[in-house]
């Protein structure tokens, strides 16, 4: 019975396994097309759409952030772009992050009218000053991540907003390029920007002056894990019109689109719900639009150096991924939905939400077989090629990174990231796959509120 068991999950993961890195190998295909525009995209002079540009609202929604959030700010008044304003929504934090800003930056409580486009919690206050009439501070109370982006859409003046982590800094032409897209393609609804690790990076006044590899593994397995899911998948759905994710921490989105579907819901991955909502409006409702992705935008973040905040950080993205998925489930396999029903939605479902726990059966599965002495060599061709797949993908993100961008200054950075390709794929890749199967326990009891996770000053050594 148990080797009968053992050889009918082996064929049924041999067929998934080819199905699945079928469409990975296709949408490596479309990066790889798009490589070359790629590269003339990131080298290309920003001053040619200077003259074009869209006013801009900078929304920062922050949650007891007082160890970045001055850098954040800064990196956001320092910006290259001609007509902005920065929007920090304090949620009412329990630290001092609103007496830092408020300090810092001098503000004064103002009196403003305020436009309730989307539902919020109470605003309390709203601060500024005449030195800088740019930066915008809003205090209310403690509602959650979608909760504090409503409140910025309400408040804020201008009909792009761009969402922005606080523990973020973006680059001084990062607007410059994620507005292209609007610019070019007036149905656009959404963009999304290219986020890398700040970890281990030289910052100073909010300015990226060396890109480096993070000291710890762990920040080096997400430096890894980062090249691979912007540079290859993300490309290529964006390709067929189908990219389901714009990232919370640098997106740009149209605040009339947004307003009319509603605003951000109350739920642990706010973004990508967005996403699809949209998605799903516009294609029941047979409008054009265009949800895009600006592959030079760039923003820097910080990564969770630690296990437990790691751990926090990815139960909640696949409680998230879980959120927007069953709520939208409508969508799947329905082809009036185009290329996002019968192609995003199922790869999200069946490979990213589902993909986990097949993953982590056959683990099991092929402990039982070995533990019983009946395995099946077809199971372990299964595990030896899914290793070289994956490294494959890593190489592949490293490398459109390093012809791109050609950030780090030593040859040695580069290959010390394809050195920890090797390891990821062992140790990291296990681990991860029993955080995001834990997310499916009580799941319904999961937080829908900030997740804590410890912030620390950039440059700061650990």
């Amino acid at each position: 019975m148990i080797s009968k068991t053992i050889v009918i999950y082996s064929m049924l993961l041999f067929g998934y396994f080819l199905l699945v890195n079928g469409l990975y190998i296709s949408l490596i295909g479309y990066s790889w097309q798009r490589l070359r525009t790629f590269v003339k995209i990131i080298q290309s002079d920003m001053t040619l759409v200077s003259g074009y540009t869209k006013p801009i609202s900078l929304l920062v929604p922050a949650y007891n952030e007082e160890a970045t959030i001055i850098d954040n700010i800064q990196s956001l008044l320092n910006l290259d772009y001609p007509q902005y304003e920065v929007l920090v929504v304090n949620d009412g934090s329990s630290d001092d992050t609103l007496k830092q800003v408020i300090q810092h930056y001098k503000l004064r409580r103002i009196d403003v009218e305020i436009n309730m486009a989307v539902p919020c919690n109470e605003i309390r206050g709203v601060y500024s000053s005449f030195e800088l009439p740019e930066l915008v501070l809003v205090d209310k109370v403690n509602g959650g991540k979608s909760d504090a982006l409503n409140a910025g859409i309400n408040v804020s003046r201008y009909p792009l907003f761009c969402a922005i982590d606080a523990d973020s800094v973006i680059e001084k032409d990062a607007l410059f390029r994620l507005v292209k897209p609007f610019l070019k393609y007036p149905e656009t609804v959404a963009v999304g920007g290219i986020v890398r690790i700040a970890n281990g990076c030289r910052i100073e006044n909010g300015v990226v002056k060396q890109a480096a590899i993070p000291r710890k593994l762990i920040e080096k397995f997400q430096t890894v894990e980062y090249y691979r899911a912007f540079l290859t998948s993300r490309v290529g759905w964006q390709e067929m019109n189908a990219l389901l994710i714009i990232s919370g921490a640098f997106g740009l989105f149209s605040k009339s689109a947004v307003v009319d579907v509603g605003g951000y819901e109350k739920t642990i991955g706010e973004d990508m719900e967005l996403t699809v909502r949209m998605h799903e409006r516009y294609r029941r409702e047979k409008k054009s639009y265009r949800v895009d992705f600006a592959s030079d935008a760039v923003c820097w973040t910080q990564a969770p150096d630690n296990l437990k905040s790691l751990r926090i950080q990815r139960v909640r993205w696949h409680r998230g991924l879980a959120d927007a998925l069953i709520k939208h489930r409508v969508m799947l396999f329905n082809p009036k939905y185009g290329t996002v029903g019968m192609l995003a939605m199922p790869y999200f479902f069946f490979v990213e939400l589902l993909g986990p726990v097949i993953e982590f059966i056959g683990y099991l599965v092929l402990a039982l077989a070995l533990y019983q002495g009946t395995y099946s060599m077809v199971m372990v061709y299964i595990f030896v090629m899914a290793y070289l797949f994956g490294l494959f993908f890593s190489f592949s993100g490293i490398f459109f990174e390093e012809v791109a961008y050609r950030r780090y200054k030593w040859v040695s950075s580069v290959v010390t990231l394809f050195g920890i390709s090797l390891l990821e794929q062992i140790v990291y890749r296990q681990l991860t796959v029993v955080w995001r199967v834990s997310s499916f326990f009580n799941y319904r009891k999961g937080s829908k509120q900030w997740g804590n996770i410890e912030r620390r000053r950039f440059n700061e050594k650990t």
